[in-house]
């Protein structure tokens, strides 16, 4: 039995808070995504629990939470990203089945600043 009690906004992003008691724990911020060779994803778009909740488990029923809402929407794969200094972060990850797709599969992410986007919108 849970603890955890969450809250969803419904828009999109999907942002969903979670509370034990009235006290809030962590928050989700996700999106649904399609990939070509993959199908219908869920992106993780930022996840946190809160300092004084870290080390009981409620990051991992909040992640739990996330699957759950996944699978209801048929979802192939959760994608998400993780700072490399943050050891912790790829643990807990990893320990839960996620695959690190930088190593495995050679992915970069990369960005476009609006400067440039702007730059490239404007060039005849």
């Amino acid at each position: 039995m849970s603890l955890l009690t969450y809250k969803s906004v419904l828009l999109n992003p999907y942002c969903s808070t979670f509370f034990s008691g009235s006290t809030v724990v962590g928050f989700a911020m996700y999106y649904f995504t399609y990939d070509p060779w993959i199908g219908k994803l869920l992106y993780l778009e930022d996840f946190f629990v809160m300092q004084e909740f870290r080390g009981y488990g409620m990051g991992s029923e909040i992640l739990k939470r996330l699957s759950q809402v996944a699978v209801r929407s048929r979802c192939n794969s959760m994608h998400f990203l993780v700072a490399e200094w943050n050891k912790p972060s790829i643990e807990f990850y990893t320990k839960r089945g996620a695959s690190d797709l930088s190593t495995e599969e050679g992915w970069r992410l990369f960005k476009i600043d609006k400067n440039y986007l702007v730059k490239m919108a404007s060039e005849e």
